[in-house]
């Protein structure tokens, strides 16, 4: 299928940078957003890191260190849906080894009183954390998940085990601070590298205006529980420049800052 550049135009820390992204032309179904998602955080990423290079501080991340991979992590119904394509293609072994890391999780939410048990498996959520939670709330609940130490299921020996479909958060995450206060993040705290843009909160926010999902994000451990009792969705297709132009309007209308050309 033809392929074509977006040339676009962003503003990060009040310099602007050309930002090359690729995507296929035609009919494309709605997940065809996430790739081009995928791209625009690690390229917006990459421009936030370099201007704190140039500022004279340096990233501390490193493969093997997997402590931010126990904070929680939330991502949008698109993510959780690549990340089950990603699921469905690997060996039958490794896929039953990585749903027994999803049960050991809920089971030390549950266990941990984390987990809303008003609500039926797969459409529960983090104790506090809704739509209209304060930050404060959503905070605390976030530091009792830490507390727990519940490892992501794809983390395997200290390093993504799902590195090419990894989460946009997780791709937006980085530090400057020593690498061994994110072990102590809730104490101590870390300098994080700021983007310009939560990319997983803004890809929500579009695919809502496209194709009218919730207004929704997913916990990452919860994601086997959504997808069993998640119905197919409908057949839609988009124009590829469609869904480009979407993602980039709205991401305008959110931050002011980046513009198409």
């Amino acid at each position: 299928m033809p392929t074509e550049v977006a040339n676009i135009h962003c503003e990060v820390r009040g310099q602007t940078h050309l930002v090359p992204i690729s995507f296929e032309l035609g009919e494309q179904p709605l997940s065809a957003i996430l790739p081009f998602a995928q791209q625009l955080t690690e390229q917006l990423t990459k421009i936030a890191i370099e201007q704190e290079e140039q500022a004279g501080k340096k990233v501390s991340c490193r493969a093997g260190c997997g402590a931010c991979c126990r904070q929680v992590i939330v991502i949008s119904f698109v993510e959780a849906e690549g990340i089950a394509a990603a699921i469905a293609k690997m060996p039958l072994e490794r896929q039953e080894a990585i749903r027994q890391r999803f049960a050991q999780a809920i089971a030390q939410l549950e266990a941990a009183g984390l987990l809303d048990q008003t609500e039926r498996p797969g459409d529960r959520s983090l104790v506090g954390v809704k739509a209209n939670s304060s930050v404060s709330a959503a905070g605390e609940v976030a530091r009792r998940y830490f507390e727990q130490q519940i490892a992501c299921p794809f983390l395997e020996n200290e390093s993504c085990g799902i590195y090419a479909d990894r989460p946009l958060v997780c791709r937006e995450y980085h530090v400057t601070s020593p690498a061994e206060h994110c072990q102590r993040i809730y104490q101590i705290g870390v300098d994080r590298v700021e983007v310009p843009v939560n990319m997983g909160g803004q890809l929500t926010r579009t695919v809502h205006q496209l194709a009218g999902e919730p207004l929704q994000m997913l916990t990452l451990v919860l994601l086997l529980e959504w997808l069993a009792v998640r119905p197919p969705p409908p057949p839609r297709t988009f124009d590829g420049l469609q869904l480009v132009q979407a993602l980039v309007t709205d991401m305008n209308r959110t931050t002011g800052r980046q513009q198409q050309h």
